[in-house]
């Protein structure tokens, strides 16, 4: 009678420490796993004109990364000539990332096994910040994920004006960047003038 009663209470006991090892480790499992993959991600830009007498801008973009540390880089051929060497250099804009939290769900494993990275990195849950510059200027800002879309916020201080506000990244047939944001001269926020602007990559 006692075997009856201990063999399944023992085995219900094994099968819940199971299920609460399994749900304490699974985050650090995903973790280290995750920190072992490399990624790459390689693709055009194009800025469309700001008025009708204004010009686009194309170019190109890098994501390269090891886990949660990534680097990136913007590239747009020829906009040196057009730009102020204190807004733009032809060494482009170049920024350092690091995601600080990341859940793998179920569609992110199913878009790697297809080849889809873009999609993988609009399926997977996480939140990070990120340093930019490029000529005189330097920045920095946050981002998260969260149904199917990155929005994020950032700051931007340059020579003479600063830059702040923030984003969405969307994926669409393309990946389209939208951005709200106010600038200012250096120290005179309340001389702020709002904007928007629009970037296909």
């Amino acid at each position: 009678m006692e075997n009856k009663i201990i063999i399944p209470v023992l085995a219900a006991f094994i099968l819940i420490s199971g299920f609460i090892i399994y749900e304490l480790t699974q985050n650090n499992l995903e973790e280290i796993v995750f920190d072992q993959l490399t990624y790459n991600y390689t693709s055009s830009i194009w800025i469309p004109p700001i008025s009708d007498k204004g010009g686009s801008l194309g170019g190109y973009y890098k994501i390269n990364g090891v886990g949660r540390d990534f680097t990136f880089m913007i590239k747009l051929p020829g906009a040196e000539k057009a730009e102020s060497p204190l807004d733009y250099t032809s060494d482009g804009l170049k920024g350092t990332g690091r995601l600080k939290s990341i859940e793998v769900t179920p569609n992110t494993i199913l878009a790697l096994i297809n080849g889809d990275l873009r999609k993988a990195m609009f399926e997977t849950r996480y939140s990070g910040n990120f340093n930019m510059s490029c000529a005189v200027w330097t920045g920095k800002g946050t981002f998260s994920s969260e149904n199917g879309a990155i929005p994020g916020t950032f700051k931007i201080d340059g020579p003479m004006t600063d830059w702040e506000g923030t984003f969405k990244i969307k994926n669409d047939d393309r990946i389209v960047l939208t951005m709200d944001f106010i600038y200012y001269p250096n120290g005179e926020k309340n001389k702020a003038k709002r904007n928007k602007d629009i970037i296909y990559m």
